[in-house]
């Protein structure tokens, strides 16, 4: 069953201000309504608590350690989460879905609608 994009809360943690607005323009052409951006792992904590989002978008390129414990996090809260990479997750995470760079809306569409976001 998918769910009404509009209403979704989603959060891109994304150091790149450029990726970040391309991402949030994307997600906004594909019908989200709120998307908050937090240009830096640790500025999520105000990120989360002012806003629990129904889903976060991630980038790897930030540091792993720092995106993985933040990713854990998420998921105990039961917040899926996306990786924005231009490489391979590692095995521990290897269920998780990859959004890969270069960008692209028609891969992360189809990403978000796996993941339960969708509108074909």
């Amino acid at each position: 069953m998918s769910v009404a994009r509009c209403s979704i809360r989603v959060l891109i943690v994304e150091d790149e201000p450029a990726t970040a607005l391309l991402l949030e323009n994307m997600l906004t052409e594909l019908g989200f309504g709120h998307v908050q951006i937090a240009y830096d792992p640790f500025d999520v904590r105000d990120a989360v608590g002012s806003v629990s989002p129904d889903l976060a978008i991630l980038a790897m390129n930030m540091g792993e350690d720092q995106i993985f414990r933040l990713a854990e996090k998420l998921r105990a809260r039961n917040v899926p989460v996306l990786f924005s990479t231009a490489s391979d997750l590692p095995s521990e995470w290897s269920s998780a879905l990859p959004v890969p760079k270069p960008l692209d809306k028609r891969m992360l569409n189809a990403a978000l609608c796996s993941l339960g976001f969708g509108q074909s």
